[in-house]
């Protein structure tokens, strides 16, 4: 059965992007394979979830080419605080006809991340 392995994003400030995908996410950084050009692999649940490949892009990602990637989150609190301690931009929604919240949070070089997580009842 085929599913989501990771997303790609290109980078041009590694360890800015990292901050971001950590504070939001709560990824590590883990192991990648020796490739020629350089990157980072990011680990959810031991799984590289987010490859990062450096890049020399003049400008950020242009809306409409990757408008966001979704995680679910399960524990809200404590991901809103790192989001608000890093300083993102964030905007609330609630998806129609669910009992689920989305979050989307604004990082560096216009990339977006939705987080979905349970509503309280």
């Amino acid at each position: 059965m085929p599913r989501l392995d990771h997303v790609t994003i290109e980078t041009r400030d590694a360890p800015r992007m990292i901050g971001f995908l950590e504070a939001v996410l709560g990824v590590r950084e883990g192991y990648r394979p020796p490739f020629a050009s350089p990157g980072h692999w990011l680990y959810l649940d031991e799984r590289p979830v987010i490859h990062l490949s450096l890049t020399s892009r003049s400008t950020d990602f242009p809306p409409g080419i990757f408008n966001h990637v979704a995680f679910s989150l399960y524990e809200f609190g404590p991901a809103l605080e790192r989001i608000k301690a890093g300083g993102y931009r964030f905007e609330y929604y609630d998806i129609p006809d669910t009992d689920l919240g989305q979050v989307f949070v604004y990082g560096p070089e216009g990339v977006k991340i939705e987080l979905q997580y349970p509503r309280p009842a």
